[in-house]
């Protein structure tokens, strides 16, 4: 089973490696990942440890002994490849071994200024969004339609559906992500919102979901 940790899984799980209270459920979580699933670290990760969009800049990277003690345990040594490599390869088709690779670091963050104000050109109109977003990112990117591109602007479209819901500075980051690994995993554990946007793959991170997960992976 092939799983994709979000930065908020990932993170919480460190956090509970070093001790910090509030975050059992993950680190029972880790326990019950270790050895039954294979759980890569990507470029995302990087970009979002070493790089946060919040929080002070004198914290930042601050859990990555933790979280590379995490990835240890869970990735067997893979790593997500990064999403240019990723999409580019879709268009022969979808295939573990573009999706997955030995090359990673924790130094060569996701790079996403391809994308930049994406999100602040987005029409309003869901419909209308869609077609934009599909020939916009195909345009920054030299990309043709693969699952990449269209998984991208269906999650931007989607994005503009609930009104009365203010964008986030990491929503760009999230649906990068989830469009580069959502194709190829069995499950992505990340949010609520990008859980809702996904569907049956997806699971969420509050502690109901986290312990519904545990109980299923007992169960399997």
């Amino acid at each position: 089973m092939i799983v994709y940790l979000d930065q908020n899984y990932a993170s919480r799980m460190a956090k509970h490696l070093l001790g910090q209270p509030g975050h059992e459920a993950f680190g029972r979580l880790f326990l019950a990942l270790k050895g039954r699933a294979l759980a890569p670290p990507s470029p995302f990760h990087v970009l979002e440890t070493l790089y946060p969009a919040r929080g002070p800049k004198e914290k930042a990277g601050y859990l990555l002994p933790a979280l590379m003690e995490v990835f240890s345990a869970l990735s067997g040594g893979l790593w997500v490849r990064p999403w240019q490599e990723i999409a580019k390869r879709q268009e022969r088709g979808l295939y573990l071994e573009d999706f997955l690779w030995h090359g990673g670091d924790w130094e060569t963050p996701a790079d996403l200024s391809p994308f930049a104000g994406l999100l602040q050109g987005l029409p309003e109109d869901p419909l209308e969004a869609r077609a934009w977003a599909l020939e916009e990112i195909q345009r920054r990117t030299g990309l043709r339609e693969v699952p990449f591109t269209r998984l991208l602007a269906t999650l931007l479209a989607e994005s503009r559906k609930d009104k009365s819901r203010k964008p986030r500075p990491s929503d760009l980051l999230d649906f990068v992500m989830a469009a580069t690994v959502y194709p190829y995993v069995d499950r992505l554990l990340t949010d609520r919102y990008l859980r809702n946007l996904l569907g049956k793959k997806a699971v969420g991170g509050r502690r109901k979901e986290v312990e519904a997960l545990l109980l299923s992976l007992k169960g399997e």
